[in-house]
């Protein structure tokens, strides 16, 4: 077998030598990856502007979805609360553990437009309690619409059997088929206070969701990254290298076969070249200019 020699005990060094290398330059590139991307809390001036409400339209960019500062953070807005569309959204839990209901409505502001509104959750699964009458200003914090395939089986049970009166998931588009209304934001508002006062959601015991944890900050960084890719191409490089040099001393090139092709070769051009002479020379005696003496015919007795 041509690979023979790496069973030799020089070779089993080398090799147990580049397994070692390649394994530090994987761990060193990884670490410096781990590096890279770092995380950091919100500063307190962050949190303080995070908590502090600012008119939901201020959030969101021509009716686009809210992007991941957005989300989580405290809004106000204001409208009237339509309560004969209200709907129940099963299997819904607390951070406490427990599990019920959110009770969302549609939110039409003046200008025609409507936000889907989270009254708060409940454990009952009956009738959503009345809405206030007149306008509103509902405080809370913003959600992103939720698709329809993100709800759990229980959820999506529960909607199948009471179509009319519950929903699976927060899902706009889904809104809009059971809605009366053409436009809806691609958010929705958890609804922390409302003024003036929803006596309705305080008499059902509706408890308000809390806003999320605000999530860290991250940040890559250059430098490490052009570090992980510099030790990760040390341990490719190396291990390249020993591959071809390996292959190259299980597959040697044997001089002496070249040397006697070269040879070969050779004899067949001094041959061609030995005939070309002799051609020219039997065109030569050959020239027609020459008068070449001519033989006696046989006497005649």
């Amino acid at each position: 077998m041509k690979y023979r020699f790496l069973l030799r005990p020089s070779w089993l060094a080398a090799i147990a030598a580049l397994s070692v290398l390649t394994v530090a330059f994987v761990s060193l590139g990884s670490w410096q990856f781990s590096r890279a991307h770092r995380s950091h809390r919100l500063s307190a001036q962050e949190l303080a502007a995070r908590v502090t409400p600012v008119p939901l339209a201020q959030l969101l960019k021509d009716g686009s979805p809210a992007d991941g500062d957005a989300l989580g953070h405290a809004v106000t807005v204001a409208g009237v609360l339509d309560g004969a569309h209200q709907l129940l959204v099963p299997d819904r839990r607390l951070p406490d553990g427990r599990v019920g209901y959110l009770v969302i409505a549609p939110l039409k502001a003046a200008d025609g437009t409507a936000v889907v509104v989270s009254r708060g959750w409940t454990a009952d699964p009956l009738a959503p309690p009345p809405v206030p009458d007149g306008p509103v200003t509902v405080s809370g914090w913003l959600a992103a619409a939720e698709p329809a395939d993100s709800a759990s089986a229980k959820a999506e049970d529960e909607a199948a059997r009471d179509a009319a009166h519950r929903i699976a998931t927060v899902d706009v588009a889904t809104l809009l088929n059971k809605w009366p209304y053409t436009s809806l934001d691609l958010v929705y508002v958890n609804a922390l206070s409302v003024t003036p006062a929803d006596s309705g959601a305080v008499a059902a015991g509706l408890a308000p969701v809390p806003a999320p944890v605000p999530p860290n900050k991250s940040s890559w960084y250059v430098l490490n990254l052009g570090y992980t890719l510099q030790w990760w191409l040390f341990g490719i490089v190396g291990l390249w290298w020993f591959g071809s040099y390996v292959r190259r001393l299980a597959n040697p090139v044997e001089p002496d076969d070249e040397d006697e092709d070269d040879d070969d070769e050779d004899e067949n051009e001094n041959e061609m070249a030995a005939e070309d002479d002799a051609d020219n020379e039997y065109q030569g005696d050959a020239d027609p200019g020459i008068t070449q003496p001519q033989p006696s015919p046989p006497a005649v007795r």
